[in-house]
């Protein structure tokens, strides 16, 4: 078991130190529509348990705090005795074989439910026996088996309160070091369910294509630093605008940036606020959409709105030059 323990931990460092050494894929799921074989030894790694954690820190800060109290120090010194023998028994109960079973049926059974015949994830079996499968691999013996692989995985995890614990899977290809990861939060005889959904949803789902960025000649300027997260006059946000080579954006503008969102090439608006624009004050609270959204700013000197500027892109560089 202690071989074992030591042979997981070493596997998870590599790949791990493998993943960070290396270039990410565009699409971790490329070439499209390809079968990813998988290396059906999943190491199963129990990271830091928090939960425990802290409670054996309870246990020693009672030790301190109670050295007055002879009673309770015998119950304090009692816990610290037992924990040794807990995390033993603890150290013996992990999900390891379990969980990498569970996940392989798992995600059998949402191929079955969505009638995929072809699975992209495909564990190989061939030529390995249930022994093999219950202990690492010499060298000589993965060698043979490794030339079909293309996915490594290896899981981490941790318990938190109660009976939940939350783990993280790790796919690695083999070839390039690039890799994906998914996390998820279940009570244990669901992790394998949980973290099986996520991966099949991932690859057999929709690839949806790149959306363009609605106004790809226009650079979006945050507020000043001194203007974050409160409300300002339209001449104070006009000023700065101005003094970045920029403008305030109009209606439609901070409408389309909003619906292209953060990670979209657009901007992030957040609900209720109210923005300055040219034509006067950008409303979220308000039921409308796009120019229905806007209202009157009926005096310009009024800390009343929140703001971005937006400038085009080739004045950017003149811009930075005046600072």
């Amino acid at each position: 078991m202690a071989h074992r323990s030591i042979w997981l931990q070493r596997l998870g460092a590599g790949l791990a130190l493998l993943c960070s050494s290396l270039a990410q894929a565009q699409d971790f799921r490329d070439p499209a529509g390809q079968s990813f074989v998988v290396w059906p030894n999943i190491a199963v790694i129990r990271a830091s348990d928090l939960a425990e954690y802290a409670q054996d820190r309870q246990l020693i800060a009672d030790l301190h705090a109670d050295k007055a109290d002879p009673a309770k120090v015998a119950a304090a010194l009692q816990g610290v005795d037992s924990l040794q023998a807990h995390h033993q028994r603890a150290a013996l109960a992990d999900l390891g074989r379990s969980l990498n079973a569970q996940l392989i049926a798992e995600l059998d059974t949402q191929a079955r439910h969505a009638n995929v015949r072809t699975p992209k994830l495909r564990f190989d079996f061939a030529d390995i026996s249930p022994e093999q499968l219950q202990r690492p691999l010499a060298q000589d013996e993965l060698k043979a088996k490794a030339g079909r692989v293309t996915l490594a995985a290896y899981i981490t995890y941790t318990r938190l309160d109660g009976a939940l614990i939350q783990a993280t899977a790790t796919l690695v290809k083999l070839k390039s070091g690039a890799s994906q990861s998914f996390t998820a939060t279940a009570p244990a005889p669901a992790l394998a369910e949980t973290l099986a959904r996520q991966l099949f949803d991932y690859f057999q789902g929709t690839r949806f294509a790149t959306l363009a960025n609605p106004l790809p000649g226009s650079e979006w300027l945050t507020a000043a630093p001194g203007h974050a997260q409160r409300l300002v006059s339209r001449d104070a946000a006009l000023q700065y605008c101005l003094s970045q080579g920029a403008r305030l954006p109009s209606a439609s503008e901070l409408d389309a940036a909003g619906a292209a969102g953060f990670y979209g090439g657009g901007v992030r608006l957040q609900e209720a606020r109210v923005y300055h624009v040219q034509g006067g004050l950008y409303d979220l609270a308000l039921p409308q959409e796009g120019e229905g959204r806007v209202r009157t700013n009926h005096i310009a000197s009024v800390p009343n709105g929140h703001y971005y500027c937006i400038r085009p892109q080739a004045l950017a560089p003149a811009a930075r030059k005046r600072k």
